[in-house]
């Protein structure tokens, strides 16, 4: 099977000329781990005898395409005529394809959308006859959004809603490419430009994946980290950046902050060797805090507290931003169930007492309780 066969399968396959297609080497997935092509995009393969592997190249379609997608196999039989299989993913068998070599053809699934089309799509927003609001917006403008996005992408993931994940992932993805098209406005970057420095960075940093390093499991790939982290600063001329808790953006929420940076000074050997200490540090804070003698050092005690907190919740594996957040989603569901028993009592909140106010809670954590049961 050859490339100059191509023109001859699409022929066959009746293959408008006002479409673009792909045409794809298949020797060329061997040792990938995705097809070649988009969703959206025509596409032809051809594979030579033998060269095609079986259980690899049907993980990689039942990757992207649904069990009721059809595709279909073109052979050139001995006297030059053509042979066309079209079969469901759910059915496909390429043990043929395998053996002898041949054409897989691809068509496009329209409600999938690539990279390049999208990068069109807000492109044509920022051009002058694109969007008046889109137009107007700067990279400054857009860092609230940004961030809302981001965010909204978290609480998606607390609420485990998958939907909605999918939903404000693709709102973050706007943000970035908005910001990625203005940059390329300007002559700076573009989206290309940042898949490639991001592409070369996570290729540098895992020599234990694409080079021949060996570590041992993640602790050893923590360990390494900030010695390829450091590396990279040197070879980027900013040896300025010594600090391994130069790179942690000060602009994060504080408990956030707070966990990085005590993440990355572990990885370097800073850290308790087990958790008994990290208890007595917060008993030790605790005592601290209440013989505080003024405002002053309380406040500090306090976030000498608060920073051991984010430790031991650390040394436990969570995230700390993320239990708060959840914590914060917890009350507010408790206090509107006592605000909906208190109006189903036809009273107002202002006269209930504390104790009674503290039964209703522990109503609304019992109906939590059996809620989060009967979700397992």
């Amino acid at each position: 099977m050859k490339f100059k066969d191509c023109t001859k399968v699409l022929a066959e396959l009746e293959f408008g000329e006002d479409n673009n297609i792909v045409l794809i080497n298949g020797d060329q997935l061997l040792g990938k781990y995705s097809l070649l092509h988009s969703p959206d995009e025509f596409a032809l393969y051809w594979f030579t005898k033998g060269t095609l592997i079986k259980t690899k190249f049907l993980e990689l379609v039942h990757a992207k395409y649904k069990e009721t997608y059809s595709l279909t196999q073109i052979f050139i039989r001995a006297d030059k005529t053509f042979e066309k299989i079209t079969q469901a993913i759910s059915d496909l068998s390429i043990d043929r394809l395998a053996k002898q070599g041949g054409y897989l053809y691809f068509e496009p699934e329209i409600e999938k959308t690539s990279l390049t089309r999208f990068i069109d799509l807000i492109a044509h927003l920022r051009a002058p006859d694109g969007c008046p609001w889109d137009r107007k917006q700067t990279l400054q403008t857009l860092r609230t959004n940004l961030l809302e996005e981001a965010h909204e992408v978290l609480e998606m993931i607390d609420n485990q809603d998958m939907e909605g994940l999918k939903e404000e992932l693709g709102d973050l993805i706007l943000q970035i490419v908005l910001q990625a098209q203005i940059a390329s406005e300007n002559r700076d970057f573009d989206l290309y430009d940042v898949i490639n420095g991001i592409y070369k960075k996570i290729v540098f940093r895992h020599p234990h994946v694409f080079g021949d390093m060996k570590v041992d499991g993640v602790i050893g790939v923590l360990q390494n980290w900030e010695k390829w982290k450091a590396e990279e600063r040197v070879n980027k001329n900013k040896p300025e950046n010594t600090s391994i808790l130069a790179s942690v953006p000060k602009s994060l929420p504080a408990l956030t902050l707070a966990q990085k940076y005590q993440e990355r000074a572990a990885r370097v050997g800073f850290d308790w060797p087990d958790i008994a200490p990290v208890i007595e540090k917060i008993e030790e804070e605790i005592a601290e805090v209440k013989h505080a003698e003024d405002k002053t050092s309380l406040e500090r005690e306090l976030g000498d507290l608060l920073f051991a907190l984010v430790n031991l919740i650390r040394w436990y594996g969570f995230d700390a931003e993320s239990l708060l957040r959840q914590m914060n989603q917890r009350f507010l569901s408790r206090f509107n169930f006592i605000e909906s028993e208190v109006s189903r009592q036809d009273r107002q909140i202002t006269d209930l007492s504390l104790s009674e106010l503290d039964a209703i809670w522990d109503q609304a954590k019992k109906a939590e309780a059996i809620k989060a049961q009967n979700a397992q």
